[in-house]
């Protein structure tokens, strides 16, 4: 049996380039070479390269996503999309695939962009009677009326740009003459910002991805910040946030997460590995946002809740591309 061409596309074109060519990498080392043939391939703006072992580079044809190496031209069974951000999670490069006939590890593209535009995953997880903050949604241009903002909800308040990760660009604000400074850093990063009101509470997070086209939920964790909030540095530096894998929350409470996590999952129509981002107050999960490409660095936490519900991340990365083919 002839192996499959698997393409590991990782870079994009936003502050999350760095952790995800690492993501990219850390997959490619990982996939079982006695199953597929692996091509890396970095991403960022119309460079799009195959970085063969000896680091020599060889473009893509943007006409199939196809390489040509040496007269040879290869072509890909599934593309693992390890792109965090735009355009491999804002649904951009899933329509190129889409449009090409080629399987990938993804969402589709549809899921892909209401999902990563945080304001409007928000407004459609709440009609599916999921708990989320009060909020208020700004585009670059707009007048800023701070007092109105303040009227309409109460510090402290996070301001973030509305389509991004690993909160780049992201404030927490608990006086009222930072706010027009964290919403000026929130617009360096996105033409739309977007103002929650805070929840207190402990975070949670549930991965989940899918078995024969059934959702399944991974071993919730909880994470502890050791600053303001789990920021950027907190997100990739072990000093500054504890990862509680499992949660050491009631086991009622698990179920509840996990069961909200897989229907979210079907009602989004998600596909491959997801992470869904949850304040457990009170008893009650607060939807924060779904990551549709999570990281798969050695520091991410989806490859740990993997291992912690028992595969080997080969094992797991077969899965994923096993249910990209499914589809």
């Amino acid at each position: 049996m002839s192996k499959m061409n698997i393409a590991v596309v990782g870079g994009g074109n936003s502050g999350e380039y760095n952790i995800s060519i690492q993501s990219s990498h850390r997959v490619a080392d990982i996939l079982d070479r006695g199953k597929y043939n692996v091509f890396l391939i970095a991403i960022k703006g119309r460079n799009w390269e195959y970085i063969d072992e000896t680091n020599k580079c060889v473009p893509v044809d943007f006409s199939d996503f196809s390489l040509n190496i040496e007269g040879r031209k290869v072509k890909f069974d599934v593309v693992f999309n390890a792109i965090h951000g735009t355009p491999g999670e804002d649904g951009k490069l899933q329509g190129y695939f889409e449009m090409l006939g080629i399987k990938h590890t993804s969402c589709n593209s549809i899921t892909s962009a209401v999902t990563f535009n945080k304001y409007f995953c928000n407004r459609l997880v709440s009609t599916l009677g999921v708990s989320i903050s009060p909020s208020i949604h700004l585009f670059r241009g707009q007048e800023i009326r701070l007092e109105e903002i303040l009227n309409a909800l109460k510090l402290p308040v996070f301001v973030k740009p509305c389509c991004g990760g690993s909160s780049v660009g992201m404030s927490k604000v608990t006086k009222p003459k930072d706010l027009r400074p964290a919403i000026e850093l929130a617009f360096e990063h996105d033409t739309e910002v977007l103002i929650e009101q805070f929840i207190s509470g402990r975070e949670i997070t549930c991965g989940v991805y899918s078995e024969k086209g059934r959702p399944k939920s991974l071993p919730l964790m909880e994470i502890v910040s050791k600053k303001e909030f789990f920021d950027y540095e907190a997100k990739y530096n072990s000093d500054l946030a504890e990862e509680i894998l499992p949660a050491p929350i009631d086991e009622h409470l698990a179920e509840v997460c996990q069961s909200l996590s897989e229907r979210l999952y079907l009602h989004l129509g998600c596909r491959g590995v997801v992470r869904f981002d949850y304040i457990l107050s009170n008893d009650q999960f607060w939807f924060l946002e779904v990551n549709t490409v999570p990281g798969m660095t050695t520091a991410s936490i989806v490859p740990k809740m993997a291992i912690k519900a028992g595969f080997q991340l080969s094992e797991f990365y077969d899965l994923l591309i096993e249910e990209a083919l499914r589809v």
